[in-house]
């Protein structure tokens, strides 16, 4: 029997040895960061669109939606932190994996009116947890 390996140049575990009170509580943990988590999302993501040539049409295009929600949450985060060329970069990214309305909106404030593109994110993620708690 033949076996392959290949060499994964990125950590594939992750140990945390803060004090258990501490470990994956609260906004503070590492784990809880939006910008981990889209950085994860978007890891994952990308390598399974290198595998997707082996894919059915309807699995890719799951993919590249996933995708393009990440990079839209990476505009999101972007816009935040008041840093509006790496936000316009982001949606860019995110319309061309998968273009909606809402994504073609957010496009175009972001070149327009940065300012106003962060309120109408901030007043829909309000909308959003609204209707969750509902």
């Amino acid at each position: 029997m033949v076996t392959g390996f290949c060499y994964v140049n990125r950590p594939l575990v992750w140990f945390d040895r803060s004090p258990v009170e501490t470990r994956h509580v609260g906004v503070s943990s590492h784990w809880n960061r939006p910008d981990f988590l889209l950085q994860e999302s978007q890891r994952r993501l990308e390598g399974l669109m290198r595998l997707s040539e082996d894919l059915p049409n309807s699995i890719r295009k799951v993919i590249r939606e996933r995708l393009s929600t990440v990079h839209s949450g990476w505009a999101n985060w972007y816009l935040e932190a008041g840093q509006y060329g790496k936000a316009r970069k982001a949606v860019s990214k995110a319309v061309q994996l998968n273009l909606t309305s809402n994504l073609a909106a957010k496009w175009l404030l972001t070149w327009i009116s940065p300012q106003l593109a962060l309120q109408t994110v901030r007043r829909h993620q309000e909308r959003a947890k609204d209707s969750f708690t509902v």
